[in-house]
């Protein structure tokens, strides 16, 4: 009986392990997702216009992308697609679904899920942009 207690112990502390020392990494995880919303402040409304609102009250999220968003190269795109992704999943490997919408028109545009990142091509004819292979 007493072995069996601490074999139970020391698979519980073996299970309790890889919890503790991935609290270790919370602070940098924080640290990452902060940076993410620093960012994401600068190329919003008041900045380059990339994301102009987001709806949060189901998912997935509605991303609202201003004329910043048409601007700029794909590169760039995927880029502030997958970052903002980060942040809203509040963890800097994973990530959150989010439906794009053009907030001009709030036709919808693309999307990032389990494929990545998707724009429809009747949003790459608005904005000429050429069509990737996928």
């Amino acid at each position: 009986m007493r072995l069996t207690t601490q074999l139970l112990t020391v698979l519980f502390l073996l299970f309790l392990l890889p919890w503790v020392a991935s609290g270790q990494d919370f602070r940098k995880w924080e640290t990452q997702i902060t940076e993410y919303k620093q960012w994401l402040d600068v190329v919003g409304s008041a900045g380059s216009r990339l994301w102009l609102r987001l709806d949060s009250s189901r998912r997935p999220h509605k991303l609202y992308v201003g004329e910043g968003f048409d601007k700029a190269d794909y590169g760039l795109k995927e880029q502030f697609v997958e970052i903002f992704s980060h942040y809203l999943a509040g963890h800097p490997e994973k990530f959150a679904l989010i439906d794009l919408f053009d907030a001009a028109t709030g036709a919808s545009i693309g999307e990032f899920g389990w494929g990545g990142f998707k724009l429809y091509p009747s949003y790459r004819r608005l904005a000429k942009e050429p069509a990737r292979n996928d």
